[in-house]
């Protein structure tokens, strides 16, 4: 692949070099011997796919997630009353990809902006903080999803309605509190710096300042929000296969929803949220430990493939949508008939107003003694 004549950082962020120690390429002057192998930092090669890719991604999710989350939120909150405990546990999910998807435009400029931030550290600081409270706050509440589906399949009788559906709206309550609480320390180590160059870069983790206590934050946040949740939701989906082969549901709408969600969440886990989480603890590994000249090249594959999958930890936004359709409680049914009752609605306006139309001109023919018609 080309490179670009992008400026060349050091391995591991957009500017997680400032601040830091530069590359060592030749001795020192004045005869002084050369600095230690520790003080070696790889510089990152950026190449033209990463200033392009994630835009294009971001764009597609901006659209196609603002699109699908309104229409989900338009008919959780005015077609689908009262809520079963799932809906709530769905909406939820669909408020936490509607917040990301309107700081992506933001993110689409700094990449075709040469990756020169100009909205302020402020802004910088949400946005990081947003995409991780999107993270992790749709882990959580695809658990939660999970769990309920769970307790329906194999302990039918504890589902209660209105006690299941105010248990639900207590535990999103605890869910977005303890994603907030989680995520706080983003908007410590996220931010801006200046470039050699004088751009401004927005850090998607950490300066190399502060990299050593962001891994260890980030490996405690990766095993309680992303490693437990995801063992929590096989061990549900376990329990719900063997409930659905042992019990007699095979044209069950049970059946059908809980197989629609086994393969839906398995699928976002597979394509997002493993490959994300495995790639940036990589990556974050590579800057602290594999700063030597034999790895640097091994460094620039970890860093691209780690943006690639940046990239896939946003298409749950999209993806999600198809979650409240095909395994949702009666929301294509009630999608349908809002659908076509807006239909009919937009039909009787046009033809009210054709027909006015029509009156209004026999009316100015009549008044003009005009009886041609």
């Amino acid at each position: 692949m080309t490179a670009v004549p992008w400026p060349s950082v050091p391995n591991g962020t957009d500017a997680a070099f400032l601040g830091g120690p530069a590359s060592v390429s030749a001795p020192w002057g004045n005869g002084s011997a050369a600095p230690p192998a520790a003080a070696f930092r790889c510089a990152l090669t950026k190449t033209g796919f990463q200033f392009y890719y994630l835009p294009a991604v971001y764009i597609v999710v901006a659209v196609v997630g603002l699109v699908g989350n309104s229409v989900a939120m338009w008919m959780f909150v005015c077609h689908l009353r009262p809520w079963s405990g799932i809906s709530v546990y769905m909406f939820n999910l669909a408020l936490a990809d509607f917040l990301y998807v309107l700081t992506l435009p933001a993110l689409v400029f700094y990449y075709f902006n040469r990756t020169d931030w100009v909205f302020g550290d402020a802004l910088c600081r949400l946005q990081r903080f947003l995409f991780h409270v999107n993270l992790y706050g749709s882990i959580l509440f695809l658990t939660c999803i999970s769990a309920h589906r769970y307790s329906g399949v194999v302990h039918p009788l504890r589902s209660l309605g209105r006690l299941q559906r105010a248990g639900a709206v207590r535990v999103s309550a605890l869910v977005w509190l303890l994603v907030a609480a989680a995520i706080a320390p983003i908007l410590f180590y996220s931010g801006t710096g200046v470039r050699p160059n004088k751009t401004v870069a927005c850090y998607d983790t950490t300066s190399d300042e502060h990299l050593r206590g962001y891994f260890l934050y980030s490996l405690c946040t990766t095993v309680a929000m992303f490693c437990v949740p995801l063992v929590l939701i096989l061990a549900c989906y376990g329990r719900i296969v063997r409930a659905l082969v042992r019990n007699d549901l095979d044209h069950s709408p049970l059946r059908r929803k809980s197989i629609y969600l086994v393969i839906i969440v398995l699928a976002v886990f597979a394509v997002s949220y493993i490959p994300f989480h495995v790639m940036k603890t990589m990556n974050l590994r590579a800057r602290l430990d594999f700063q030597t000249p034999e790895m640097c090249a091994f460094n620039d594959r970890v860093y691209a493939t780690y943006q690639v999958t940046r990239g896939l930890a946003s298409l749950n936004s999209c993806v999600d949508p198809i979650l409240y359709f095909l395994a949702g409680d009666t929301f294509r049914r009630r999608l349908s008939r809002a659908t076509r009752k807006a239909s009919r609605r937009s039909e009787a306006n046009l033809q009210s107003k054709s027909e006015d139309l029509t009156l209004n001109i026999l009316s100015e023919f009549k008044q003009n003694g005009d009886t041609s018609l």
